[in-house]
């Protein structure tokens, strides 16, 4: 893999990291009365599933096979053993609570999405080190 696209993969990251702190740092049962950071939250999680999701690609590149869709990225870095058939499962899931947020597909529901993103954001950081480490390597 090039330096260029190492380099890259590591903004990537650091996005990823710094939403992912954002959201850690105030997520809390309040934002389901404070509609202003409800909406900074979903967007900083829209923003960090972006950056792995551009990370998943960026790495199938830089493996020397074609860049597709989000879930086929996922799948090709679960099938290299980069990533745990568990992280893929769950970064696909991110990645559809990222799409129903943006979209508004039936509906937001506020509860379940602030608490699915409580729930996700841990494998976002852990994906964020996965990377990191199979960078170094």
């Amino acid at each position: 893999m090039n330096e260029n696209l190492k380099e890259r993969i590591m903004e990537k990251i650091e996005t990823l990291i710094e939403r992912v702190e954002f959201i850690e740092e105030h997520l809390s049962k309040e934002i389901l009365q404070d509609r202003i950071l409800r909406k900074a939250i979903y967007k900083e999680f829209q923003e960090a599933v972006e950056a792995l999701s551009d990370v998943c690609a960026m790495v199938r590149r830089g493996l020397n096979s074609s860049a597709k869709d989000d879930y086929s990225n996922i799948d090709f870095l679960v099938e290299k053993d980069i990533l745990e058939e568990r992280m893929g499962l769950k970064l696909k899931e991110a990645n559809g609570l990222r799409n129903r947020l943006i979209h508004g597909y039936n509906g937001v529901n506020d509860e379940t999405a602030c608490y699915a993103i409580k729930e996700l954001i841990g494998d976002l950081r852990a994906f964020s080190l996965v990377m990191l480490e199979w960078i170094r390597n």
